[in-house]
Order: C-alpha cells, then sequence, then structure tokens
C-alpha cells in the first residue's frame, strides 16, 4: 500500500536523496579547447558510481533477449527463476573451515558445511527478524521477506544488513580467482569488519548470511536496472578494481592505483604501527584477524613477504606469474581511511589515532584531463550545503546531517594535493552544481557522479531502489536535452560489490586485485542495444575509455590503465589469453 504523502514531505525526501534540480545554480564549468576532439562520436561521459551490490546480488535471474548469453546465478541452475534453489544449488553452497596454525591463508581447510545459513543480521549484529532462521545454505531472494519497494517512504523501510567488505577477508573469501566460492560466509562470520571497529570480537562479529541474499529481476526486482540493460548494453565480466571496499575502489576508480603512506615532503615512510594491517588470528580463535578494522589496521607493506598477510597472496601470485605490482618500501593503504582534506581543502590532522590518509601525489584522471584541455567535474552528494538543504534546514542543523549526508570516501580526488591545492578544485562539486550544468549547457566533457549515501544503494543505510530513483531522474534529464544526449555515454556501475556472493572468475592482475564482478551499464545512442559484453573489464576500463576517446596516455607506468586490452580466451571464457588485461569498453559500442 501506498503511504500518501504531502508535496511538502515529496521535497523533503527529494533533497535528501539528491535528486532535486537546482536551475537556478551558477556554474564555473566551461568548454575547454580539446573538448570535441575525440577518436569516437562521444563528446561526454558521464560516470555514475552507486555502491555495494555484485553482479550476482542485483542481476541473479537476468534473461538477456534471444542471442545473448549471460553468466549468473539462473544460467548457472544454482537458483530456478522464482528464486528458489536450483538444480546446481550446491555450486554455492558455503563450507566451515580451519585457520591454519595462526598465520593468514586464503586457502583455509574445509572443515564441513553449513546445514542452513547463519541467520541474516542487521546492524551490531543483532538478527533480523524479517528472515528465518533456517535458510537453505545457499543464495536466497531478498524480497521473498523484505519486499522490493515501490517507492521512497517503503524503501526507507526495506534496507537490509551490511556484509563485510574489507581487503583480507576478501582475498580470502574468493581465494583470489573465485574458483571456488564457498567461503564467504565463513569468512565474515570468523572475522567480521575487524577487532579494530565498534562492537565486533571474537565471540560477536556481528555478520550473518545476509551476504547469500540476492534480488530477483524475473519476479518484478530492479526493474529500472532491467530496462536499462534491455534498451542498452551490460557486462557480465565487470569488476571492482580491488579486493574490498568504497574508499580504496573509489581511489582506483580515479587513479588506478592506490594511496601510499608519505611524510609532508612526500617520502615514503612507515605508518603509525597501529595501522598497519594484521589478518594473522589472534590466538585462540579461528581466523579473527589480529589488528584490522575501521580504527585500526589498514596500510600494507606488500613488497615484503615477511609482513603479516602478505606471503600468501604473492605465493599465489608467484604461481600464476603475476607481478605484484608493490613499490620497494612502499605502504599502501588496502581499507577506508578518510581524505585528508575537509569540503573547504583544509587539511586534516594526521597522527595514530586519526584514521586519514596523507595528502596523495599520485596520478589522477582529472590532472591528465586538464592538461590535454579536456573539461571534467566530480560531483559528489552533499558536497554543497545546498544539496541536502534547500530552504527547509538552518545552517548548524544542515552541517550536521551532512556529514551523514555526504560520502566522504567517495570523493577520492579530495585526498589529492595536487587537485586541493591548485586552482583545479574548483572542478569538486556537488549533486546541484552537476544539475545546474545540464541545465545551463555547460556540462564538462568528463564527469564523474557520486549519489548521496542515502540514495547511493549501500546496504545497511540505503537500497537498491533508491539508486534506481537517482539513476532514472539523472538519466531522463540528460535525455531531455537531445543535443548532449546525441554524442553522451553514461556509464553507471558500483564501486564494489559489499561483500555480496559472486560466481564470476576472477582474473590477478596484482597484489590489489582485481575483485569480484560488479554491475556496469552503459546507457548512449551508440550501446549496443540488449547486448551482454563479456569482455574482461574492471573499474580502470572506464579510464581506458576515457583515454581512448580523448587520445590521452595511461596515467603512470604502474597504474591499472597500462594493461593491454584482452585477446582470446584462457582458461574460461571470461578469462583473457593474454592476462594480465582489462577491456577499454569499446566493445559494448557501436560506432558507425
Amino acid at each position: 500500500m501506498k503511504h500518501p504523502m504531502s508535496p511538502s514531505s515529496l521535497g523533503r525526501l527529494s533533497l535528501l536523496l539528491g535528486i532535486v534540480t537546482v536551475s537556478a545554480w551558477s556554474s564555473s564549468a566551461f568548454a575547454l579547447s580539446n573538448d570535441q576532439n575525440t577518436t569516437t562520436p562521444i563528446k561526454h561521459v558521464i560516470v555514475v558510481v552507486g555502491e555495494n551490490h555484485t553482479f550476482d546480488s542485483l542481476f541473479a535471474t537476468y534473461q538477456p533477449k534471444p542471442g545473448q548469453s549471460i553468466k549468473n546465478l539462473l544460467s548457472q541452475g544454482i537458483i530456478n527463476r522464482d528464486g528458489t534453489p536450483g538444480p546446481h544449488f550446491n555450486l554455492a553452497s558455503q563450507n566451515t573451515a580451519q585457520d591454519r596454525g595462526g598465520v593468514y591463508d586464503i586457502a583455509p581447510t574445509v572443515t564441513g558445511s553449513y546445514y542452513w545459513l547463519p541467520w541474516p543480521v542487521f546492524e551490531l549484529g543483532i538478527p533480523d527478524l524479517r528472515f528465518p532462521f533456517w535458510l537453505p545454505n545457499g543464495p536466497f531472494q531478498i524480497s521473498s521477506y523484505v519486499p522490493y519497494p515501490k517507492d521512497v517512504l517503503s524503501a526507507l523501510f526495506a534496507i537490509t544488513g551490511d556484509p563485510v567488505h574489507r581487503f583480507f577477508q576478501m582475498w580470502q573469501q574468493t581465494g583470489g580467482t573465485n574458483a571456488t566460492h564457498d567461503k564467504f560466509v565463513w569468512v565474515g562470520q570468523s572475522t567480521g569488519q575487524g577487532g579494530n571497529t565498534f562492537g565486533v570480537t571474537p565471540l560477536w562479529p556481528t555478520q550473518g548470511g545476509e551476504l547469500m541474499g540476492f534480488y530477483n529481476m524475473a519476479t518484478g526486482d530492479a526493474p529500472f536496472f532491467r530496462s536499462l540493460a534491455d534498451s542498452y548494453a551490460i557486462s557480465d565480466n565487470y569488476h571492482q578494481g580491488v579486493m574490498g571496499g568504497t574508499g580504496m575502489n573509489f581511489f582506483m576508480i580515479a587513479t588506478g592505483d592506490l594511496p601510499v603512506y608519505t611524510d609532508a615532503n612526500g617520502n615514503h615512510i612507515s605508518p603509525p604501527a597501529n595501522q598497519i594491517e594484521n589478518p594473522n588470528p589472534m590466538i585462540n580463535t579461528n581466523n579473527f584477524y589480529q589488528q584490522d578494522g575501521y580504527s585500526g589496521g589498514s596500510w600494507v607493506k606488500c613488497d615484503d613477504k615477511t609482513q603479516p598477510g602478505v606471503a600468501a597472496i604473492r605465493t599465489l601470485l608467484d604461481s600464476h606469474n603475476v607481478a605484484h605490482n608493490c613499490d620497494k618500501g612502499t605502504y599502501y593503504l588496502v581499507n577506508n581511511y578518510n581524505p585528508p582534506f575537509d569540503v573547504q581543502g583544509n587539511p586534516v590532522a594526521l597522527g595514530a589515532q586519526s584514521y586519514v590518509y596523507p595528502p596523495q601525489t599520485v596520478p589522477t584522471i582529472a590532472e591528465a584531463l586538464s592538461e590535454h584541455d579536456v573539461s571534467w567535474k566530480w560531483y559528489t552528494g552533499g558536497r554543497e550545503v545546498i544539496d541536502f538543504t534547500g530552504t527547509i534546514l538552518g545552517a548548524p542543523l544542515a552541517n550536521a546531517i551532512g556529514l551523514l549526508y555526504y560520502n566522504n570516501i567517495g570523493d577520492p580526488l579530495n585526498g589529492s594535493k595536487t587537485i586541493v591545492q591548485s586552482s583545479l578544485q574548483r572542478n569538486l562539486a556537488g549533486l546541484a552544481s552537476f544539475y545546474a550544468d545540464l541545465d545551463a549547457g555547460t556540462l564538462p566533457a568528463v564527469s564523474y557522479v557520486v549519489p548521496a549515501n542515502l540514495g547511493a544503494g549501500h546496504p545497511g543505510q540505503s537500497s537498491p531502489f533508491l539508486y534506481e530513483t537517482f539513476l532514472q531522474k539523472l538519466i531522463s534529464d540528460v535525455q531531455s536535452h537531445s543535443d548532449l544526449w546525441a554524442s553522451t555515454a553514461i556509464i553507471v556501475t558500483t564501486d564494489e560489490g559489499g561483500g555480496f556472493l559472486d560466481t564470476g572468475d576472477i582474473q590477478l592482475l596484482d597484489f590489489f586485485g582485481d575483485g569480484p564482478r560488479i554491475p556496469m551499464i552503459v546507457v548512449s545512442p551508440y550501446a549496443k542495444k540488449g547486448a551482454v559484453d563479456h569482455t574482461y573489464l574492471d573499474s580502470a576500463s572506464v579510464l581506458k575509455f576515457i583515454e581512448h576517446n580523448w587520445g590521452l596516455a595511461p596515467l603512470s607506468p604502474r597504474s591499472r590503465d597500462r594493461l593491454p586490452n584482452p585477446q582470446g580466451r584462457g582458461a574460461t571464457a571470461y578469462l583473457p589469453a593474454n592476462a594480465p588485461a582489462i577491456g577499454d569498453l569499446t566493445s559494448l559500442f557501436t560506432f558507425e
């Protein structure tokens, strides 16, 4: 039943979701000399990045048009079209395991299997009473118990639990290649979000079976995502660039690389000891990491095999002749810390108890575009006060709400010293500026758009319906400007999979990943209509497309965009023969 809402109530919800158009907002984005000098008919690229869903969690039952094939839970017979267990349900059943002698291992010894999934939980490990405790040991349809929303208000009551999605956990869950995907639940239950996270202990990991949930397009879930897939082009082989969570995957989206720990002069030094990751299990626990969590370990010196957790991953890479891509003596950030600047560009204090990474000079796509005279902006929901206040909130309350509304780790260019401490900072904007630039005809050649937290789809604080709502407005508004739409590609994806199960093959690229598959849709007049592309791609593929389109070089000798395009088939149809390799998205377009 739909709840009646007054126009003023709808206006407030629109503002909070970041889907309101503010046509009176002034713009500072103006075309640069090389905006139109492209190798394809695409003159505007808009990259929209939601949050935390794997391909299988969203497209589990999607059936493409005749002549197209797809790899998902339905096509593999793991589930039936109605969401019930399929004839090959055992391919996704979950096993228990035992760590090997107190040392981190990405292939722990299997000890048995779950009879039922652990009860799905909500925040702080509280059982989610909407789900039964007798779920079969495998994927289950979320909307069988929590109906897929039909409006914004009901979406606020359809938010589900947030699975673990951290670096060393995800390596263990997938074994690096995802050749078997039977330890997703056990890793979540044995480690949680790490003991340096509030409320997480060996006896209370705050994780259940929620990561095995999926939405069912075949029975009406995610209808806008399904319509986009039917009308445009999708990939069933697009991957998050880094094992783990939001912050580092957003940094990879902007740089093809990861943050490093430096002093004020840019020298690579060691971080505080309490901030170094240690995934070796604590004594008398089965796999509960010694130093890990959102207020603890997140830096790794991966050139050194004696460092905690490094040897297991490096040994796997060595066995596949894959270079680790770790510079000597350098600590890399592999889990979420906050950026080193606030939205006004003021430095944020560093230190042992400040979980903030230092100002970065890692090359970014923004600098490369500016150097080539191609215009760009990064629009993040909540970066501008008007994104969430409109005329209904005073400044003190607005600033308080903004801290919850603004995705600071989804604003990676705010971590770049080169961007923030230069005139390029003016290109970091909010959603109000995006719609103002769109209406004024001053949208830059390249736009990155990040929804506000409530509208991004992140489990625990949002839902896919709210991300659909955000996308539906954005795409409709772009299409309403017919001249712009005629030469535009909107790339729709998520930052990472949020820890949900995915069954896709993963290519070993370096110490940092790749990670599991995530959704990716190309919405454009030039997209191959109704196509499912199988080319191996990851988040750096967007960098490669932008570079291909405007004639740019790779960002650095170590950034992922330096990798070649895939050729032939490797061990499976989804892995390239010339690994490591990632595509440049051109296989999803038709340019005539």
